[in-house]
């Protein structure tokens, strides 16, 4: 991870964090919340996986994965309330850097906690959320989308779904439905892609 943030020069491989809905963030830095993407919806980054080796086999051994990424948020970042955009999906945050657990927090819905490193915060996405750093330094976690085990439906037909029903203005900016047709049929995002 700190070699994809700090030392990008040194990667074999390209690489490309990506600035995630800016339209709810607010931030003192122009990429206040970031991803750096390794799945999204069954569609894997091989440029970014290949960079992170470790990460990539700790994401192969996860059942039901739909989407997985680093998120970085800046220091005095907040990710405005919002919701996902189903029940059938359940949100884990594997902590990596907390530089304060009294001013980086999440709420979900009325609860509100911290993320501890080392450990996961798992939540229901469909539910309204946010997320701040208020500190000075940036915080730092592995999110991972999964099928909910309650729901009647598996990774791949998740993936699938929203793929073919395609309507986030936000996605479509980058490809049209076709495009992201052929790419989960592929697996893969295109080199010049890097999504």
């Amino acid at each position: 991870m700190q070699l994809v943030l700090d030392y990008p020069e040194n990667l074999d491989y390209k690489n490309r964090w990506f600035l995630a809905h800016p339209h709810y963030v607010k931030s003192d830095f122009k990429d206040g919340w970031k991803t750096y993407e390794f799945y999204f919806f069954g569609i894997k980054q091989l440029n970014h996986c290949l960079n992170c080796p470790k990460t990539y086999e700790l994401l192969q051994q996860i059942p039901e994965l739909i989407t997985a990424q680093f998120s970085v948020l800046s220091p005095n970042t907040k990710v405005e309330p919002h919701k996902g955009y189903t029940t059938m999906v359940l949100r884990n945050h594997l902590a990596l850097e907390i530089p304060s657990q009294k001013l980086c927090r999440i709420k979900v819905e009325d609860e509100e906690t911290s993320w501890t490193e080392g450990k996961l915060v798992t939540f229901d996405d469909s539910k309204m959320h946010e997320a701040w750093n208020l500190s000075d330094k940036r915080r730092i976690v592995l999110m991972i989308d999964v099928a909910n085990p309650d729901g009647e439906y598996s990774g791949k037909q998740i993936n699938r779904y929203k793929i073919e029903n395609i309507d986030d203005p936000f996605l479509l900016n980058i490809a049209d439905e076709k495009t992201w047709m052929s790419w989960l049929e592929k697996g893969e995002f295109p080199d010049e892609s890097l999504m």
